[in-house]
């Protein structure tokens, strides 16, 4: 089976309301440095998951190392996403998310894979529940 692997420009989360309304609304999940706010979306699509993406100013000053996290958070969401995507689908759920940076340091790569894996797992395991 080949594992489709994208993130595209219809996954991203971009609508005003839909932040504001996962921010006020939305459960958190927290693997130091990066924590997941998500919430069950209200409106229908085919589209199962929307995500975002913030890296706090107040963290990291320098725009070019925001950017720099951002690419490596995507990056690592989008290619560990496929199986939080296969139990969506089977759930019948969509989701909107944001992962959020929260360290001063920019750390490398494969740590926020690691991160960005054992937050995903966690998150299919609440979708899982969610049916039982």
């Amino acid at each position: 089976m080949e594992v489709n692997n994208n993130f595209s420009k219809h996954e991203k989360l971009k609508s005003k309301i839909a932040i504001d309304t996962l921010f006020s609304k939305g459960k958190s999940l927290k693997e130091y440095p990066i924590r997941l706010v998500f919430l069950e979306k209200e409106e229908e699509s085919n589209i199962v998951a929307n995500v975002g993406v913030v890296v706090p100013k107040k963290q990291v000053k320098l725009a070019v190392n925001r950017n720099l996290i951002k690419r490596r958070m995507r990056e690592a969401y989008r290619l560990n996403n496929s199986a939080l995507k296969a139990v969506l689908k089977k759930e019948g759920l969509a989701l909107n998310m944001m992962f959020i940076y929260a360290n001063k340091q920019i750390l490398d790569y494969a740590v926020i894979e690691d991160k960005i894996k054992v937050i995903l797992t966690r998150l299919i395991e609440q979708c899982e529940e969610v049916d039982k």
